[in-house]
């Protein structure tokens, strides 16, 4: 996942810029200066109530949709900022800084119900480590685990489908919470059956795979995802290409995101 550097604003008034930035951009206030975005973006709140402010600082913000992002800067109490750079669309936030949205996530995934995850190369690196004995062990990202629980909490549906009958894929889901279902050859099918007994619509089903064996599934899944370090024909086919590589926080990502399109 990218790291944003904090951007400072110099603000006349603290409490009504926090409220800006939450009302239009969906920030939220994690101390008392500092404003979090949906996709980790930081924001710092400086009060200089009798100096200059921030007009001058142009601040970039990921949103899940560019156009109501707009429109709910416009009625929060911003502006447009017209012809001020080229072609490119800007807004005025409370204190004059310029603002420029990017759009970024998956359209339309606030009506994902259920999240369907491939073990390896997703929710590890893809690499196994075999001791003398023959026993098989892989490396897990502890923010993924956090994130499933966080999933959860916005009415997601979650599992895990793989391939691998090495029990580690069970015991890894057993740990974090999460039905598994493992061993398969078929994961295409298994998907229809997994949505079919959720009573969720395959196009409200998203798919997190890495390689050509989830090829089929992901091809019927609604929302197709893949981590960066995908297989390339796994990447073609995907909806959203994860800043993170397998293992490396894949699930806390998609949290963002899937948060991101409900509050967009």
């Amino acid at each position: 996942m990218a790291v944003h550097p904090a951007v400072t604003l110099l603000v006349r008034d603290r409490e009504r810029s926090a409220r800006f930035y939450e009302q239009a951009l969906g920030f939220s206030l994690a101390w008392e200066t500092l404003l979090v975005g949906p996709y980790g973006q930081t924001l710092r709140l400086l009060p200089v109530p009798d100096g200059p402010t921030g007009g001058c600082v142009a601040v970039t913000v990921e949103v899940a949709d560019a156009a109501r992002a707009a429109d709910a800067i416009v009625q929060s109490g911003g502006g447009r900022g017209e012809k001020l750079l080229c072609d490119t669309p800007l807004y005025l936030g409370p204190d004059g800084e310029l603002i420029m949205l990017k759009q970024r996530g998956l359209p339309g995934a606030g009506r994902v119900r259920l999240a369907v995850y491939d073990f390896d190369g997703v929710m590890t690196d893809n690499r196994v480590i075999t001791d003398q004995d023959g026993r098989e062990s892989v490396a897990a990202n502890r923010s993924d685990g956090l994130a499933v629980g966080m999933i959860r909490r916005l009415g997601v549906d979650q599992c895990i489908l793989s391939t691998e009958v090495n029990p580690v894929v069970r015991a890894r889901a057993d740990k974090i919470g999460l039905p598994c279902v493992h061993g398969v050859g078929d994961k295409a099918s298994v998907l229809i059956g997994l949505a079919g007994d959720r009573s969720v619509s395959l196009s409200d089903v998203l798919y997190v795979g890495n390689d050509v064996n989830d090829r089929d599934a992901m091809g019927l899944a609604g929302f197709k995802v893949a981590p960066a370090d995908a297989h390339a024909e796994i990447l073609a086919l995907a909806d959203y290409v994860t800043e993170a590589a397998g293992g490396a926080g894949v699930i806390r990502e998609l949290h963002d995101v899937l948060a991101a399109a409900r509050r967009g």
